[in-house]
C-alpha cells in the first residue's frame, strides 16, 4: 500500500532530520535509528564522544575506551522525547571481567501511534499502527599493554513499519589509544557493518560510519581534572561530506559539570549544551540539542548513571 511507503519514508525523514549523523536523502540507508547515540553526556558535547566516552555509554560510542579505564561495572539508562511523537529509550551496561570489558546494549526507537489510511482519494483511516526500531548489542574490549585496546560490538536489529518488518546483524570495531601528551586520547570507530535489510521488499543499506576523534584533558594546574576538549569526524556511508562534531566539558566542582558543543556541516543541527551532577555512585545527566529545522522541536535528552 502506497500510504505505508509513504509512512515508512516519514520515519525515515524524522530520524534523519534528528540522528546525529544522518546525511543522505531518506531512502538511501535505512534504520537510522542507530546513528541515535546514548549518553546525554556525550549529546552536550555536540556527540564528539568516540574519544571522550566512558563507562556504559562507551558501548555505544567505544568499547575500547573502558579497557584503558579503571572502572568496574557502570549502568545507564536514557529517556528521549521529540519531535512530538518519538520516543527513544536506551540502557546500557559495561563490566570488567578477566583481562577485558564487556557490554551490553539495548536501544528502542518507536512513535506514537499513526493512523493507516487507504489508497483512494478521501484517505479513510483504516486502523492504527506503531513503527519501532529494536537493537540488542554484546560488545567486548580488551587492553594491548597500557595505551592501546581494541573493541568489537555484534548488534541484532529489527525494524517494522505497520505489516512489514525484518532483521538483521550489524558489527562495529573499535579502537582506543592515549598518546604519550599526558591527558591526550584518541578513539577511532567503524559501525554498523553489515548486510542489506528489506521492508515492503524494497532493500536498504544500514547507516554506516567510519568516525575518528581525540579528547584531551590538559594537565595544567589550573585546569587539571576540570576541563575536557573532544572533537569527532564522522565518514557517512550516505554522504560525500564529512561531518565534525566539536564539545567540551567543565567541571566546576568534583560533583557538578557543565557542557557545551556543536555539529559542523549539518543542515539540521547546531548546537548544544547539558550540565551533569554526581552523588557518590549515581549520576545525573542532561542534554540540550537544536534544530534547525522550522517546525520540529529541539532536543532534551536525560540519562541515569550508576557505577560501583
Amino acid at each position: 500500500m502506497r500510504t505505508k511507503l509513504m509512512a515508512a519514508i516519514a520515519l525515515a525523514g524524522a530520524l534523519a532530520a534528528s540522528s546525529p549523523a544522518a546525511a543522505g536523502d531518506p531512502g538511501e540507508v535505512g534504520m537510522l535509528s542507530l546513528r541515535m547515540g546514548i549518553g546525554a553526556r556525550e549529546a552536550a558535547m555536540g556527540g564528539a564522544g568516540v574519544a571522550v566516552s566512558e563507562g556504559a555509554a562507551a558501548v555505544f560510542w567505544n568499547p575500547a575506551n573502558n579497557a584503558l579505564q579503571q572502572r568496574r561495572t557502570d549502568l545507564l539508562l536514557q529517556h528521549q522525547h521529540y519531535l512530538g511523537q518519538f520516543n527513544h529509550e536506551a540502557a546500557a551496561v559495561s563490566h570488567r571481567a578477566g583481562g577485558g570489558v564487556v557490554g551490553l546494549l539495548f536501544s528502542g526507537f518507536y512513535a506514537e501511534e499513526l493512523v493507516r489510511r487507504g489508497e483512494d482519494e478521501v484517505g479513510i483511516p483504516q486502523g492504527t499502527f506503531r513503527p519501532y526500531d529494536l537493537t540488542f548489542g554484546v560488545s567486548y574490549a580488551r587492553a594491548f599493554g597500557e595505551s592501546f585496546a581494541a573493541g568489537v560490538t555484534a548488534k541484532f536489529l529489527y525494524e517494522t513499519i505497520d505489516l512489514y518488518s525484518d532483521s538483521g546483524l550489524a558489527f562495529d570495531l573499535s579502537l582506543s589509544h592515549r598518546a604519550l601528551i599526558d591527558g591526550l586520547v584518541f578513539g577511532a570507530s567503524v559501525t554498523n557493518l553489515g548486510s542489506r535489510m528489506n521492508l515492503r521488499n524494497e532493500p536498504f543499506d544500514l547507516p554506516a560510519a567510519a568516525r575518528m576523534g581525540a579528547a584531551w584533558t590538559p594537565a595544567a594546574t589550573m585546569l587539571k581534572g576540570r576541563l575536557t576538549m573532544a572533537a569527532d569526524m564522522v565518514f557517512p556511508n550516505d554522504s560525500t561530506t564529512e561531518k565534525v562534531h566539536l564539545g567540551a566539558e567543565y567541571r566546576l566542582l568534583g560533583e557538578f559539570a557543565l557542557r557545551a558543543g556543536t555539529r559542523l556541516n549539518y543542515e539540521n543541527q547546531g548546537l548544544t549544551a547539558g550540565a551533569g551532577f554526581r552523588a557518590g555512585r549515581l549520576g545525573v545527566d542532561y542534554a540540550f540539542e537544536e534544530s534547525k529545522v522550522a517546525g520540529l522541536e529541539d532536543g532534551h535528552k536525560f540519562s541515569l548513571v550508576m557505577n560501583w
